[in-house]
């Protein structure tokens, strides 16, 4: 009996020590998750927190691009009665580099300047909430020639028309930019993209500026003048027979019967600013509109991320 006892003794202690050294591996395994866990979330933590340092960084960058843009256009206001699409500011910049003295980190610049003027102002469709149907049958003319629905034009129209019946319309509630015309039935992802480079929205009515304008443009807001004599306009202006004055213009239409039916001007006041920065693994975008009045410092009116 008494050598069994010592053999059952010894099964009970053996029995216990497997259990102690299971337990004690459980407790080292949780702890090794845990801190695994821990190291995880601070890792992320860091990464997080290095993305928004890099962002911030880049808003920084953008503003300054922003800053460089307006010395731009006021340099030219100041040295060119005429605005061209061949001066400073139209110029792109794709890709450029910058860094800080002794810093391997280094961010990279895109932006570029578009003349709104030279686009239709949407803002013409209405005053006062009451459509126009004059601006209307320019819109009509140059959707037709953009190869789009005809009755959008009339829709678009509407949506401008009741942002000016608002409490505030000067600040044309929801209309910033063409994509604010997402909402309207029949407008697609693709042609409000596609109007973009023909349409602006703008606070106050304003001319087009037919040194900048395309050739569609042109087409819609002169009646009897077709495409294929805008584009031989254009043609001609972008090979530096630059149109002095709007009596220049219409000269040059070469027809007495041809009158624009909106406002036509040889310069500019309002621009369009896009850039982006792409640090580490950060990129942001921004684009604003500025207003150039006279040779004065260009005013930001709108900044959007």
């Amino acid at each position: 009996m008494t050598g069994r006892m010592h053999a059952f003794v010894r099964s009970v202690r053996f029995r216990q020590q497997g259990m102690a050294v299971i337990g004690a591996l459980v407790v080292v395994a949780v702890a090794s998750v845990t801190a695994a866990a821990i190291v995880e979330r601070q890792s992320l933590l860091a990464e997080t927190l290095a993305g928004e340092r890099d962002r911030a960084q880049a808003r920084w960058l953008l503003r300054g691009g922003l800053d460089w843009a307006r010395i731009i256009l006021h340099s030219d206001a100041r040295n060119n009665p005429v605005t061209l699409k061949n001066a400073i500011w139209a110029q792109p910049i794709a890709g450029l580099e910058i860094s800080a003295p002794g810093q391997t980190r280094k961010a990279h610049f895109s932006g570029q300047i578009e003349d709104e003027q030279g686009k239709y102002n949407l803002w013409r469709l209405a005053v006062h909430g009451t459509v126009q149907p004059v601006e209307l049958a320019i819109l009509e003319r140059l959707i037709a020639v953009l190869g789009m629905p005809a009755s959008l034009a009339a829709a678009v129209a509407q949506r401008v028309a009741e942002s000016q019946a608002g409490p505030s319309p000067q600040q044309a509630p929801g209309l910033r930019v063409t994509g604010d015309l997402l909402g309207i039935e029949g407008m697609t992802l693709d042609m409000a993209a596609t109007l973009s480079g023909y349409l602006t929205i703008l606070p106050q009515k304003t001319a087009i500026n037919v040194n900048t304008a395309s050739a569609e443009v042109l087409s819609a807001s002169v009646p009897g003048l077709d495409l294929p004599r805008a584009r031989g306009l254009t043609e001609q202006r972008d090979r530096g027979l630059w149109f002095n004055s709007r009596a220049d213009f219409i000269n040059r239409l070469g027809d007495a019967e041809m009158v624009p039916a909106s406002q036509v001007a040889v310069n500019s006041d309002w621009f369009k600013v896009t850039g982006e920065v792409t640090l580490d693994h950060a990129a942001v975008g921004m684009q604003a509109l500025l207003h150039r009045q006279g040779d004065r410092t260009p005013l930001i009116q709108w900044i959007e991320d």
